[in-house]
């Protein structure tokens, strides 16, 4: 594939994905998920036919052959869940090989990453003045929280997430101060709005892993230009104690114990509660699937309670936990080999590193990350970027940046 029409086809991403889930709200067909699926099909090609490493055919080899074995079993068990199960191991597969394929195919623009923040940014923001688009309440009636017509919030968190600090490294080096502080309001207007828990913890650890980055040059210019500094962050502090208690992590978080009934800060600390609005439940639907899995017969433990039966209890959306069980012993030790042999293989710095390594963090709590299509695949997007590095993170920028804040 050509480098522009790969670039063409992620530009192009942001809006199938929007489009794929009006169809999930509205229960219908979306060719969304056949493009990710034709896309899939192509970087197996590719990587089988032009990459000559050894390791590359082995892996497929293990891959493919646990997949032959996997769903024999459940033609064996079930031939009804079949489908289910397919698409499934489609999904647990997709970031390593897309990872791989990236990683071998150099060939993304890191302009492409920002067009798709800014994309995301007007597909979610854009139908809300006309109020139009969903609330996650229609699903989940103890939860607050504006989608636009996107299906999930955390998988939409997560995406804003991965392609914020390239969006904040690019306006680093770009020096366009209009399109920085237009890029700011409409961030803090998707904060607003989105601002789920791990939007809002992600974004401050973002922030802070810049200013450490920074952080010679950001306390140079607090020491030289501090009174011009301090009222304004005392206005930007005071604005944002103003403006939270409309933010949507407010609302989230009243409903969330109007719900269930929590009175006092004390009740707050029990682990009932802890687990149903700080972790919305998923401690609960992780005892409850384990028990299952604890009563299940041997083979079930090694090839797994399928996603049939995962779906059935309600899953749990924490990825690890959601693979384990859903392919058991066998299938998560052959995943975690695969994944980490994938990862030995492939170069990734700066911040690209930096972001990665968080959203493996972020898939430990609230899920929606290694198995999920969507995030995914702009995930992987991040090992196939031109240089390997993001420009405002090696020496020779360093020293860009140096000059400019010295002008």
């Amino acid at each position: 594939m050509k480098k522009r029409y790969l670039n063409y086809l992620l530009i192009f991403s942001p809006l199938l994905d929007f489009l794929t889930s009006i169809a999930t709200w509205e229960s219908i067909f979306s060719i969304g998920l056949v493009v990710k699926g034709i896309f899939l099909i192509y970087a197996i090609y590719f990587l089988l036919k032009y990459c000559k490493n050894k390791t590359i055919y082995f892996l497929f080899f293990i891959l493919f052959l646990y997949a032959f074995l996997d769903l024999g079993y459940y033609c064996f068990k079930d031939v009804q869940v079949l489908k289910t199960e397919i698409v499934h191991l489609i999904k647990i597969y997709y970031l390593p090989i897309l990872i791989l394929y990236f990683s071998n195919n150099k060939m993304i623009e890191k302009k492409t990453i920002v067009l798709l923040y800014y994309e995301f940014l007007i597909l979610y923001l854009l139908p809300y003045p006309f109020n139009l688009g969903h609330n996650i309440s229609e699903v989940y009636p103890n939860k607050n929280l504006y989608l636009s017509y996107f299906y999930v919030g955390n998988e939409l968190s997560n995406i804003f997430v991965l392609l914020l600090p390239t969006v904040f490294s690019y306006l680093t080096l770009k020096k366009d101060y209009k399109l920085t502080l237009l890029t700011s309001v409409l961030t803090l207007f998707m904060l607003l709005l989105l601002g789920t828990k791990t939007m809002y913890l992600s974004v401050i650890i973002i922030l802070c892993y810049f200013l450490y980055l920074y952080r010679k040059f950001v306390f140079a210019k607090i020491k030289k230009y501090f009174f011009i500094f301090l009222p304004i962050f005392f206005f930007v502090i005071s604005l944002v104690i103003l403006w939270f208690p409309e933010s949507s992590l407010f609302k989230n978080i009243k409903t969330s114990l109007e719900f269930y009934e929590v009175d006092s800060v004390r009740e707050l600390f029990t682990f009932e509660n802890i687990d149903n609005i700080i972790y919305s439940n998923r401690l609960d639907f992780l005892k409850n699937i384990h028990i299952h899995y604890k009563n299940s017969d041997s083979m079930e433990k090694i090839w797994g309670l399928g996603r049939s039966t995962i779906l059935s209890l309600k899953d749990i959306e924490i990825d690890l936990f959601d693979i384990f069980y859903s392919v058991g012993i066998i299938g998560f030790i052959i995943y975690l080999l695969v994944f980490i042999q994938i990862l030995k293989m492939v170069k990734v710095k700066g911040v690209f590193k930096f972001t990665f390594v968080l959203l493996a963090i972020i898939s430990l709590f609230t899920g929606h990350v290694l198995i999920s299509p969507m995030t995914a695949t702009y995930l992987a997007c991040l090992f196939g970027i031109e240089g390997g590095q993001c420009e405002s993170l090696d020496k020779e920028s360093v020293k860009k940046i140096k000059n400019c804040l010295h002008a």
